[in-house]
């Protein structure tokens, strides 16, 4: 933010003369006329700077509209400005009444409208042209509007409309284009209880009033205008509707400006930290029941129950928590003795309760509606392993399916027995590959249909299992892809043979027809997703896909590829969690759970919008300094003109949204240099470096939603010139001159030999020079860069520097990495893959990571959860995975064998 006062930095000849400020509006669409007690200045914001101060302007109040078209209200005398004389013109003393004139307004045509209090007429000015030459007359139209039948007492101005109350307090919009009004109420019973009015104005359907000592009340449009109390705790000295957003700004005494806008919320979020400061830990899983009622498991604080959450969401007296068969209401809560993890809640189809699933302290537990208590299911054998059960599927009254890790797929059949629930049998299903291959670690699990399970494993992918007959299939989808996508963490499935699967590098799409996979495809931050690591996948009823990850809310089309990331409208999660993904069969809602708490999707899941708005370009820079005034025009856009062989070169933009804007999205390219746009992303501030002479046109774009048809485009040319001493004329004339002189000195002197001069005496004449492009090849990490230039060296270097320096960083990727390098995500992957084909940016982040565990396990004493920690892995399974996969064994077995950490030092 920048401030400007009376003695300001920009221009020491222009000030304004007065830090009180009285009034600001717009002059042009690069200028704002700015009212203080000594004057009227016009300021560029172009520029920022004054560009002038009119003198005999102190009692000066200026009027305008949007296009600038300016009008001065001094006294009787009025006045307009001038756009071709760059002065305010008077029209003489012809307004009526003037000690009776309390408001004014300019319309979208330029008209001037005089309000006049204790009056139902307005007068009404008009000229033909703002830019007349001095030599021309104005022709000025005067007309007489007759209001209203009787007298008004006051108006509320709010940019090209007004409102007003009259003698019997009656209040009244009026619409300046139409020249109708609209009655809402009367407000005498509201003047009188809630005391004077500072301003009113319309927010979409709705009217708002401000009162000075008592707050905001809104009328309703709904409910024929009955007054519903916004907030009376504040005190109010102005409101004025924004020209361009759906909002009313509220200038207050002690607590700001507030904005006022209509929820745009397509969330409800609940925060757990809002219901209790205890709770600390995140969602792991989520489920509704019949009677209304919201469950979550959380790792650590057990069981959250909020009975008719609709009713009761946010309310911390309706809370319930649970840990195994204990009990607390959260106003009393005290966190558990032992660390209480739920990992998955199943509604029962045959009983009326719900099934939890945990740890091995609480392993299987059953929730009964008709006892209103936890009843333990007794005889799981865990085999001596740590387990935690990742899934519950329910085949009849008598037989559980259960995903429990380390032990796999496990079937159990219960028996109900009074206040008690036994398992008579157990059985694990062995799903291996080759006979050696085990599968034990399953993350999620789904039914389809009554016969078939889907379990994703976190590093085989996945398997399709038929209960009825224990066959299964193994699908692994990182050879089709060559991409590490077997590490599965949720399941989609979207129609009756198309399923999406959220691994922790991304999005596999898959159809699965006549038992084999018939199509897969992959989806990443590539295409346009925050992250990679997607812990939930939901389907909403207008067919697009909702994915959570661990950077945001992504909302997928699976008709054109389309994607678009949320961040606000009521989603106050960032960084989601396994398991915590649900679809309420009763309502269709979508939940996700996350670090922090969880939300739903309200139930149309789309936001509404205000009108689309220009993109403003904020800054731009040349060789890191800012360039204020463009110097250059091309079909009437304003850009700027750079002289250099290959420059340097940003743009920082921004669509001035206060609604909509966190979800804003922006897609951009460089005419003439980048092939295409850019994905969409947040990405605002592009930087563009070694651009070749040449005419270009950067393009800006954005989207607010994932179907918005915006044709708001910023274009804004730029025309590189090629240095006056490289130019080609200048090297022709140097060969003329050079072959001048030569001929010259030949003439004069016959005898000499420029060859002695070039080469010298004695030269072989048939020798050669042979001159060629070389290369240079450089080893990171075992793995091989073909560098061809300085600039390719230098982009490298930073590149492992940075991923060294934020291996403990679980946001190091792409994204991050170009962020630093200030590159976009494509440019940085073009300049990657020039350097080599070998490795993904991804695979090398991931060798760096490995290669540092390994190191620290050989020179350190630190536990193998620490070294994960600090190379910024938050998955143990995952981590094991892969140095399996890496170095041939486990972590413990590379610590304890020497020879196995000779080379790692070697490999750098």
């Amino acid at each position: 933010m920048s401030v400007f006062r009376s003695k300001s930095p920009y221009n020491e000849d222009f000030t304004f003369k007065s830090n009180i400020i009285h009034k600001i509006c717009q002059a042009d669409n690069q200028c704002l006329w700015v009212k203080t007690f000594l004057g009227v200045a016009r300021f560029s914001l172009v520029k920022r700077e004054i560009e002038e101060i009119y003198t005999d302007s102190e009692n000066y109040v200026v009027y305008s509209n949007a296009k600038g078209d300016s009008w001065v209200v001094n006294g009787s005398e009025l006045l307009y400005f001038n756009t071709t004389l760059k002065r305010f013109v008077s029209l003489g003393n012809i307004i009526p009444d003037a000690e009776k004139c309390t408001q004014a307004l300019v319309t979208d045509s330029g008209e001037i409208w005089l309000l006049y209090a204790g009056s139902s007429d307005v007068v009404c000015f008009k000229i033909p042209s703002f830019s007349v030459q001095k030599s021309i007359k104005i022709e000025l139209e005067k007309e007489l509007i007759k209001l209203h039948n009787v007298s008004v007492n006051r108006y509320f101005v709010q940019n090209d409309s007004f409102s007003f109350i009259d003698a019997e307090n009656n209040l009244y919009l009026y619409d300046v284009a139409a020249k109708t009004k609209v009655y809402i109420r009367n407000i005498s019973d509201l003047m009188q209880q809630y005391g004077k009015i500072e301003n009113i104005t319309s927010l979409q359907e709705d009217v708002i009033i401000a009162f000075h000592l008592n707050g905001l009340v809104s009328l309703n449009s709904s409910k024929e205008y009955r007054e519903e109390v916004i907030d009376r705790s504040v005190r109010i000295f102005s409101m004025t509707k924004d020209r361009y957003n759906d909002i009313a700004w509220v200038g207050t005494d002690g607590q700001g400006v507030l904005m006022l806008t209509k929820n745009n919320s397509i969330a409800q979020t609940l925060e757990l930290t809002r219901l209790s400061p205890l709770l600390k830990r995140q969602v792991r899983s989520i489920a509704t029941d019949r009677y209304g009622g919201l469950w979550f498991g959380t790792k650590g604080d057990g069981l959250i129950h909020i009975p008719e959450y609709e009713k009761n969401w946010g309310k911390k007296e309706a809370v319930e928590l649970y840990s195994g068969s204990s009990r607390q209401a959260l106003s009393d809560y005290l966190p558990w003795e032992n660390d209480n993890r739920v990992f998955s809640i199943h509604e029962s189809q045959f009983h009326d309760g719900m099934w939890i699933g945990g740890t091995n302290a609480n392993l299987l537990y059953f929730y009964s509606f008709e006892k209103s208590r936890m009843i333990e299911v007794e005889g799981f054998d865990t085999k001596g392993n740590t387990v935690e059960i990742k899934g519950v599927y329910e085949e009849d009254a008598s037989t559980l399916w259960v995903s429990v890790n380390m032990l796999g797929l496990v079937r159990l059949k219960v028996d109900f027995k009074g206040n008690r629930i036994l398992i008579t049998d157990q059985e694990e299903k062995i799903i291996s590959k080759d006979n050696n291959d085990v599968y034990l670690v399953f993350f999620s699990m789904a039914n389809q249909g009554d016969s078939v399970l889907w379990l994703g494993d976190r590093g085989k992918g996945l398997v399709r299992y038929n209960i009825k007959d224990n066959t299964y299939k193994l699908i692994s989808f990182q050879q089709k892809l060559n991409r590490p996508v077997d590490d599965v963490l949720s399941f989609c499935q979207y129609d009756e043979n198309k399923f999406y699967i959220g691994t922790s590098t991304g999005v596999v799409s898959m159809k699965y027809e006549e038992d084999s996979v018939r199509a897969i495809s992959y989806i990443g931050q590539e295409h346009g997703l925050s992250n990679d690591m997607i812990h939930g996948i939901l389907p909403d009823k207008n067919g697009f896909l909702w994915m959570s990850s661990n950077k945001g809310l992504n909302k997928y089309n699976p008709m054109n590829g389309r994607i678009h990331t949320f961040y606000g409208n009521g989603i106050h999660i960032e960084e989601f969690s396994d398991g915590a993904y649900y679809k309420c069969p009763y309502s269709g809602r979508l939940f996700f759970g996350g670090v922090n708490g969880l939300l739903y999707l309200s139930d149309n899941s789309t936001a509404v919008y205000s009108p689309f708005q220009n993109i403003v370009l904020r800054d731009f820079w040349i060789e890191n300094k800012r360039a204020f005034s463009p110097n250059y025009e091309e079909d009437g856009r304003n850009g700027w003109e750079i002289d250099g062989e290959k420059v340097f070169f940003r743009f920082n933009f921004i669509v001035p949204d206060f609604v909509g804007g966190e979800n804003i999205e922006y897609s951009y390219m460089l005419e003439g240099y980048d092939a295409d746009w850019s994905i969409f992303s947040k990405t605002n501030d592009v930087t563009y470096s070694s651009v070749p002479p040449g005419k270009y046109m950067f393009k800006v774009r954005y989207k607010r939603d994932i179907n918005e048809n915006n044709e708001k485009i910023l274009m804004i040319p730029i025309y590189i010139t090629t240095p006056w001493y490289k130019s080609p004329l200048l090297y022709i004339g140097l060969v003329i001159l050079l072959f001048l002189l030569v001929g010259t000195i030949l003439h004069f002197f016959p005898s000499f030999n420029p060859v002695d001069v070039f080469v010298g005496k004695g030269h072989i004449d048939d020798s050669k020079v042979d001159i060629e492009e070389t290369s240079q090849e450089v080893m990171y990490y075992g793995v091989r860069f073909t560098i061809h230039s300085v600039e390719q060296m230098d982009v490298l270097e930073k590149f492992v520097a940075i991923v060294e320096n934020n291996l403990d960083n679980e946001e190091l990727g792409i994204p991050f990495i170009a962020s630093e390098l200030n590159l976009s995500t494509r440019q940085f992957y073009r300049k990657f893959n020039e350097m080599t084909a070998d490795i993904s940016p991804n695979e090398f982040i991931k060798l760096c990571r490995l290669e540092k565990a390994a190191d620290l396990l050989k020179n350190t004493s630190l536990s193998i959860l620490e070294i994960i920690s600090m190379i910024g892995i938050n998955s143990r399974s995952y981590f094991y995975k892969e140095f399996i996969k890496k170095f041939g064994c486990t972590p413990k077995d590379f610590r304890n064998t020497p020879s196995l950490g000779d080379e790692t030092n070697d490999r750098k």
